[in-house]
């Protein structure tokens, strides 16, 4: 299991689906992940101002190679 920080403009619900650009460390292209949410967790009542506002479990669907210019607008597919 990997675990990693997004930012993203609101909380998700179950069922729907978030895109997360990452750089691919081996080449100069982005790898592009779209996930399914499976479990959403809030973190109420956290102490710090960096921790994260909730957890996800998330179910990988597609990943697929970009280059760096391609840019995701719409994180959230209803």
């Amino acid at each position: 299991m990997e675990t990693f920080v997004v930012d993203l403009p609101q909380i998700p619900k179950i069922g729907e689906t978030i895109v997360v650009e990452r750089m691919s460390p081996t080449k100069q292209c982005v790898i592009i992940f779209e996930y399914t949410v499976t479990a959403v967790q809030f973190n109420a009542g956290s102490e710090s101002a960096d921790a994260p506002n909730a957890r996800l479990n998330v179910c990988l669907n597609h990943c697929w190679e970009g280059t760096s210019n391609f840019k995701v607008t719409n994180f959230l597919e209803k």
